[in-house]
């Protein structure tokens, strides 16, 4: 039985440190293709959510020592990978969306916004994959250095943009 003044002795821990979760690169590329998908899909809420949890993947992966080029590197190769299903989903999804808004009154306010989604969603299906990978790449970074105090270095977005031609 321990006294208190064993209990003195012992190392206090933060909340922080408490739930800290343990990350890797797997998390980060499967939050990184959830996103893409999330973002061609026009969610924008999920998509701000699942970019959120990105953020904060990567900035705890950079206080352990990761680097942004490591990180950016795993974030373009997953979504490269997954791109070709990503996209079939965006297919699947302007088709049903096609089909519900010929079931539908497009003068109403659901069927405006329908509309808006599919045309959206078309959009995006022609978007070049690398313009998405940017985005998603550039929004990660700022939300994981403004939002969770990410040293991004001297990491240069424009570097960015010119590798992904």
């Amino acid at each position: 039985m321990q006294g208190k003044t064993d209990l003195a002795n012992q190392p206090i821990f933060s909340l922080e440190e408490l739930f800290e979760v343990t990350v890797d690169r797997h998390q980060v590329a499967s939050t990184a293709i959830s996103a893409m998908k999330i973002l061609m899909l026009r969610n924008q809420q999920a998509y701000l959510d699942e970019l959120n949890e990105l953020a904060n993947m990567c900035a705890q992966l950079l206080k352990q020592g990761a680097t942004v080029d490591s990180l950016v590197e795993t974030i373009k190769s997953s979504m490269t990978t997954s791109y070709q299903d990503t996209l079939n989903k965006v297919t699947s999804e302007i088709g049903l969306g096609q089909f519900q808004l010929n079931h539908t009154n497009p003068q109403t306010i659901a069927g405006q916004n329908l509309e808006k989604r599919i045309k959206s969603m078309r959009r995006f299906k022609e978007t070049p994959l690398t313009d998405i990978i940017e985005a998603v790449i550039t929004d990660t970074l700022v939300q994981a250095s403004a939002k969770f105090g990410a040293d991004l270095g001297d990491f240069d977005f424009l570097k960015l943009s010119i590798a992904m031609c």
